[in-house]
């Protein structure tokens, strides 16, 4: 049995199928955008998950730029202070249930942090894992964080800052700032750049990393065809805030990370966060992991000089620290930094994010209505490496702010988890993990076949076990612990195979027709769909083929469909999630990674996932070598696998 917390139904996640940043990140490589409801997938593969927008903000007109000037300078002088923590007994027993499972996390490889604020106190505030495991580095209190697509939210309040101070407005045109812009461009208004409905493509470098000049990006972005006209329709686009840090630089004759510290940052009190310029000591920064491997840092990348390059700059890669959140969080509750007005326009629910109408953007921030009627203001960000998450319960008094580093172990999926225990949901608990030995872990590596010879693959992963699938029965029984296969689960696993069938000769048009027509034209899923299968063949070499391992219920109850791409030197994994109409309703994709296997007794290993909704799944396995075996207890009787020749 698996140990819960609470005894309520779990409130249900909003479901989102865009958010931040997330990709198949290459050593050095490019970030998937974070895009439409489409999970488009550009360069790198970025997760479907919940992002969050912006806000509006509208500064008193009586303020003069001198008065402004004062009021930043003398707010400079008096950082914010960290709220202290909270004592009341009822807090205590929460955060002690965020510890121990984030703790139980911690020892199944999870790196981050977590900061939980409830009224403007620290309710937790606590990192975990490694931040540098090759140098015997843990992570703390002070170990600094990407933030991702989170940073446009940081852009936006410099151009709500320059807006009090009367030297822009939102509804300047590009035109004011680059009277060279074309015709079909100079209209575009900052407001239109804020809420990604200026038409833009997403990004017009190959990589975070190009050394890309302003002017360079600009010609780019200028030279380019719109997607749609002007404040017609919303398409997430990194270009926007990369073109917005442009008016910041052209404005304030500033790069863009000295304005930001100037307008924003430093009057927070939020001295660790940046791109360069707070100096953190190496040992602070966080590394990332991928497959076993260490990714390294996005600081480490833009040291060169002129970097961060404009493909990032203003619209993602800046750091921080969980302290430095919490002085954002006072900023943006209480005025001081900004105006009440101008706190109000920066969260306002300006355009649907897509035709559902679940969610809004605002300025730099998504806004949703909670399954609690409340409303949840939020933003994420990542490279598929690396993972933040912001979530702003505004009507609860409650913020969380989530990371992580490792991609098998992103905080998407776990922010559903903190808010159950925030909100009285009930939380089933990570697995109780035992330690087992090398040799104990190597004597179960193999292949384990049924009857009709498909196999389920025991490899070993950083000390654990972990198993692949290898067709629909293995597959059925990691996820639900059955291997029973429904009439609509074979239905939906054959339209999957005709989609990506399709989408590998070339065609994106069954996959289309399957969104239903909903958030991109078929020359735009067209695009994606060829840049993902080019940036896989660019990281694992030529295609191979492909392999539907077969459809199970998701954390939000639609039948999700994986299915495993192979290369020559590796794989990479497509997720189709179903609405009841038979409509394809989410898509994510990743590296393929095997299902980790946690050791919780002799010969006992439980099945561990953070995606996934299914009951957890018990493997025993009795012997080693050619005699082992593998049996399962599912509904009809236990089945047994035994070690494959």
């Amino acid at each position: 049995m698996s140990e819960v917390f609470g005894s309520e139904s779990p409130a249900p996640t909003l479901r989102r199928f865009s958010g931040g940043r997330k990709g198949e990140a290459k050593p050095a490589g490019p970030r998937g955008n974070l895009c439409n409801p489409l999970g488009c997938r550009t360069r790198a593969e970025h997760s479907a998950h919940l992002r969050a927008p912006a806000t509006v903000r509208l500064r008193r007109l009586a303020v003069s730029l001198l008065a402004a000037l004062a009021t930043l300078v003398t707010v400079a002088a008096r950082p914010l202070p960290r709220a202290p923590l909270r004592h009341a007994t009822a807090d205590s027993v929460t955060a002690s249930r965020l510890d121990t499972y984030m703790s139980r996390l911690e020892a199944l490889g999870y790196n981050g942090g977590l900061l939980v604020l409830k009224d403007g106190r620290v309710l937790i505030e606590k990192s975990y894992g490694w931040a540098d495991k090759a140098a015997g580095i843990r992570a703390d209190v002070n170990t600094v964080y990407n933030l991702g697509s989170i940073t446009k939210q940081f852009t936006a309040a410099c151009i709500l800052r320059l807006e009090e101070q009367h030297r822009l407005h939102t509804t300047d045109t590009v035109g004011r700032f680059f009277p060279n812009a074309p015709a079909d461009k100079r209209g575009i208004t900052l407001h239109q750049l804020l809420t990604h409905t200026a038409g833009f493509e997403s990004d017009f470098s190959p990589t975070d990393y190009e050394p890309t000049t302003r002017d360079e990006y600009l010609r780019r972005a200028f030279a380019s065809a719109l997607i749609a006209p002007p404040g017609r329709e919303h398409h997430y686009a990194n270009s926007g805030y990369s073109i917005l840090a442009a008016i910041v630089e052209v404005v304030t004759q500033q790069e863009y990370e000295e304005a930001l510290a100037a307008l924003v940052l430093r009057p927070a009190g939020m001295l660790q966060t940046g791109y360069k310029a707070p100096g953190w000591r190496p040992a602070r920064i966080a590394h990332g992991y991928q497959a076993g491997r260490d990714w390294g840092t996005i600081v480490d990348r833009i040291q060169v000089p002129g970097a961060p390059f404009w493909a990032l700059r203003g619209n993602g890669g800046l750091h921080t620290t969980l302290g430095d959140v919490a002085r954002w969080d006072a900023a943006l509750r209480t005025p001081g930094v900004f105006t009440d007005s101008t706190l109000r326009k920066f969260m306002a629910p300006y355009v649907d994010e897509d035709k559902s109408h679940q969610s809004q953007y605002a300025y730099g921030w998504a806004v949703f209505k909670t399954p609690r009627n409340t409303r949840l203001v939020a933003h994420n960000g990542g490279n598929g490496v690396f993972v933040a998450e912001l979530q702003r319960f505004v009507d609860e008094g409650i913020t969380v702010f989530l990371t992580s580093t490792v991609a098998e172990l992103p905080a998407t999926p776990v922010t559903r988890p903190i808010a159950a225990i925030l909100f009285g949901g009930q939380v089933d608990l990570p697995p109780k993990a035992i330690a087992m030995t090398d040799d104990a872990v190597r004597a179960l590596v193999g292949a384990y076949a049924f009857p009709n010879g498909e196999r389920l693959v025991l490899e070993a992963s950083g000390g654990h076990l972990a198993a692949l699938a290898g067709g629909p029965l293995t597959f059925a029984l990691l996820s639900t612990g059955d291997t029973t296969i429904s009439a609509r689960a074979r239905d939906l696993n054959e339209k999957a195979a005709r989609i990506v069938g399709a989408l590998v000769g070339g065609d994106a048009g069954p996959l289309h027709a399957a969104l239903g027509g909903v958030g991109a034209s078929l020359d735009e899923v067209s695009s994606r769909e060829r840049e993902l299968m080019d940036s896989r063949r660019e990281r694992w070499g030529p295609y191979k083929g492909f392999t539907v391992l077969g459809t199970a219920p998701n954390r939000e109850g639609d039948m999700m469909t994986t299915v495993r791409v192979d290369f020559e030197r590796g794989a990479g994994t497509n997720m189709y999630a179903w609405g009841p109409g038979g409509m394809i309703v989410g898509l994510d994709a990743a590296p393929f990674a095997a299902t980790e296997l946690v050791a919780v007794g002799n010969g006992v290993f439980e099945r561990f996932a953070l995606r996934g909704r299914a009951p957890p799944v018990r493997l025993t396995i009795a012997g080693s070598g050619p005699g082992a075996t593998i049996t399962v207890v599912t509904p009809a009787g236990p089945v047994t696998l035994r070690r494959a020749p």
